[in-house]
């Protein structure tokens, strides 16, 4: 039988490696929740004239036309904005989640290069990418983390790191292109849709959100 104080100081010690581990995960939990929620967006012009950027909110995006005071509003979920020669807008975020397709200089809609933007998805990670699916019409690129996705060409993207090439919507193929783009997958990445050679679309590292993204008009 063991003594009291054996079996004090046997409990004590379970007690207290519970309140290390315990304490540890409060930790975690803490550091978890500041990292996320955090990602940030602005928009550049890098190039020598103005311009206008057209934002076109997904209807789940907890962001829209209404938090962002110097875009005029088309509609519950589309605004526009001009933007001049070398000058840079960010959008205010506030922690909320944001699912928006940028433009310039036209609608979003075929013929235009696209940059789709999900942020501060409380159920998953932040993703980036810049599209030619609808057609192309300027060159674009976004800055994520030490990474930068893009800058797309008129055609040849085969290669490009976090770009969709020309019509192809799965990345790999033109499986349902929109536009009157024919399918097919000449111009597309290699690979399959889920493992592509070089990637489509990014995905960054904190669920939750903790991107600063920066979208520019290179030409």
């Amino acid at each position: 039988m063991k003594s009291p104080i054996i079996t004090f100081a046997i409990f004590s010690l379970i007690g207290w490696q519970l309140g290390v581990v315990v304490a540890c995960n409060r930790h975690k939990l803490a550091q978890f929740t500041e990292e996320r929620g955090r990602a940030s967006v602005v928009v550049a012009n890098g190039t020598g004239y103005s311009t206008v950027v057209h934002l076109a909110f997904g209807a789940d995006s907890k962001v829209l036309p209404a938090a962002l005071p110097f875009c005029l509003a088309s509609g519950a979920l589309t605004c526009a904005f001009p933007l001049a020669a070398h000058a840079e807008q960010s959008l205010p975020l506030a922690g909320k989640y944001l699912n928006v397709t940028l433009a310039f200089n036209a609608p979003v809609g075929c013929g235009s290069t696209k940059a789709e933007l999900n942020l501060n998805n409380p159920k998953w990670y932040d993703t980036l990418d810049v599209s030619l699916v609808d057609g192309y019409s300027n060159d674009v690129k976004i800055e994520a983390d030490k990474v930068t996705l893009g800058p797309n060409l008129p055609s040849g993207n085969e290669r490009v790191l976090g770009v969709f090439p020309l019509g192809c919507d799965v990345c790999t193929a033109r499986q349902n292109p929109p536009c009157g783009i024919a399918p097919g997958t000449n111009g597309c990445k290699s690979g399959t849709q889920y493992k592509p050679d070089v990637i489509c679309q990014w995905q960054g590292t904190v669920k939750g959100g903790s991107t600063a993204a920066r979208v520019t008009l290179v030409k």
